[in-house]
């Protein structure tokens, strides 16, 4: 791995590690104001459906087709031409997000009812309380509409700065989003310090919370304009053609990239309204609260590597240039495991305490439904990583198509799951989504093997083995320690998590060390 390189992929560890710490201060601190309660799942829920449209409007879009269509107009066309062309990319979705913004946010009513219709309250007070848990998530979700346009910004910013090859500013940006959310909910806290679904009916602190929250992600775009300014943009008009051969690219592989972001958006419907539907203390917020965590080391490591390889892998397919395609891919799968075996294992294994730790104020007396969803969605990690870095692939060498099915694939076998084993259980429902992916990363790998780019080694490879073998004996030594006490509150169950997972992290890298020094034996024997 060449230093640049390095540095690279560095600089957007650093941010996004930086993003998902403040990002994990701000679920703690929106699990305290708001806990596990209907008033929370009314907000998580309103405050996930941007996210969802802004993923099936232009986020897969973006992420899957700007940059490669981008990059092979600069290696074929020279400067001038393919910023033409990218100046009618970039103009022709920002059309279409603010089209889809002002649809969503006339339509609220709608979507909303379409996550809750599967919610059958027995009793007159039932529906009563359904009625008004429903009207705070439509009026949150009218303030969190911007957001489906300022996401589309801000993917369009980034797409633009790691086609210049910077990484840096998109990976922190998320930072100033965190900490805005944070105050807003601080402050949220000071003006109801116990915020009910009843309590926040009539009030005006509703609609600060709302604005607050999107100003957040208004301010994420701003910071990014001194590196956009740095970034010799100087050629982007707003200028649409669309006889443009880019935009038609873009168009043509983003017909199928839509289908993709159409079957994720499906199956994470039905997960949503199934969890919805079990009842109980805030069953959204506790997926939503495991998804969150679980995504935590993923988005550290892997995004990271991700957002450094995928430039160079449609460089490479740009060039037919197949051995440094594969080699630039299974360097990313072997980068991204080494982590994710232990982060995976560890997440496993303490789940409950952790979650008990970080959202219920440091009270593991009974077995929390968010530390369920962490623990299964945690053993799906692995599945999950190589899924994602073989899909990048894939959409770099601009095979849409296989894309599309290995989706249907996985979110067919989600729903499937989901409803045989998510109706009424909230552990079963997050169960269908760790399997599926499992099942999509072992045939993304036969699918990238038929194109004739061959990394399943990677995943077997020498380092990964060891990172396994090691993560396995990391938690049986967490999960003995663990045990040993019996302090389930306070500051002792901190020092309870603190010790299983301090010797289990000793026990990894003793365990690779040893790995590394057999090996080297075995090599210096063999010579």
């Amino acid at each position: 791995m060449s230093d640049t390189h390095g540095r690279r992929i560095a600089s957007v560890a650093g941010g996004t590690l930086a993003s998902r710490l403040t990002g994990l201060i701000r679920v703690l601190v929106l699990a305290w104001v708001l806990g596990f309660t209907p008033l929370a799942d009314s907000f998580n829920l309103a405050n996930t459906i941007p996210n969802m449209l802004f993923d099936l409007v232009a986020g897969g879009i973006l992420s899957a087709t700007f940059i490669p269509v981008a990059i092979e107009r600069l290696a074929r066309d020279g400067e001038r031409r393919a910023w033409r062309s990218i100046s009618s990319m970039v103009t022709a979705s920002l059309v279409v997000l603010l089209l889809a913004s002002v649809i969503a946010w006339f339509a609220s009513p709608g979507i909303i009812h379409g996550f809750t219709f599967l919610q059958q309250p027995g009793s007159g007070a039932a529906r009563l309380a359904l009625h008004h848990q429903e009207d705070i998530a439509i009026r949150l979700l009218r303030w969190f509409v911007p957001q489906v346009f300022f996401y589309g910004v801000i993917g369009l910013a980034g797409a633009l700065l790691n086609v210049r090859n910077r990484f840096g500013s998109p990976a922190w940006s998320p930072v100033a989003n965190n900490v805005i959310a944070v105050a807003v909910l601080v402050w949220f806290h000071l003006v109801d310090s116990h915020p009910t679904v009843a309590s926040v009916t009539s009030g005006s602190e509703l609609a600060w919370l709302g604005a607050g929250t999107s100003a957040g992600v208004l301010v994420q775009f701003l910071v990014m304009l001194p590196s956009l300014a740095r970034a010799s943009l100087s050629r982007l008009r707003l200028q649409l053609d669309l006889r443009d051969p880019a935009l038609r690219a873009m168009g043509r592989l983003g017909w199928w990239t839509f289908l993709v972001v159409l079957t994720n958006q499906a199956s994470l419907y039905v997960v949503l309204a199934l969890a919805f539907a079990t009842g109980g203390s805030g069953p959204v917020s506790a997926y939503t609260y495991g998804w969150s965590f679980m995504q935590m080391p993923f988005a550290v490591v892997v995004v990271s590597v991700m957002s450094v390889i995928t430039p160079r892998l449609a460089e490479h397919a740009a060039r037919d240039d197949d051995q440094a395609f594969t080699h630039q891919l299974a360097t990313g799968l072997r980068q991204s495991l080494v982590i994710i075996l232990p982060a995976s294992v560890g997440l496993i294994v303490l789940a409950q305490p952790l979650v008990a730790v970080l959202l219920n104020h440091a009270s593991a007396t009974a077995a929390l439904p968010a530390g369920n969803v962490l623990a299964i969605l945690a053993a799906g990690l692995p599945g999950f990583t190589v899924f994602q870095l073989c899909v990048r692939a894939l959409q770099s060498l601009q095979h849409a198509r296989d894309v599309f099915f290995l989706y249907v694939i996985e979110n067919a076998a989600n729903v499937i799951l989901a409803l045989w084993w998510g109706h009424r259980s909230l552990s079963g429902l997050t169960a269908s989504v760790s399997v599926a992916y499992l099942l999509a990363a072992i045939l993304s790998l036969v699918t990238l093997r038929w194109r004739g780019v061959r990394v399943e080694s990677a995943v077997l490879s020498t380092h990964a083995r060891r990172s396994l073998v090691a993560s396995l004996l990391m938690g049986v030594i967490a999960a003995a320690v663990y045990a040993g006490p019996s302090w389930t509150h306070g500051p002792l169950l901190v020092l309870r998590l603190l010790l299983a997972g301090g010797c289990g992290l000793m026990t990894y890298v003793v365990a690779v060390d040893i790995g590394r020094r057999r090996a080297s034996t075995k090599t210096f024997v063999g010579d």
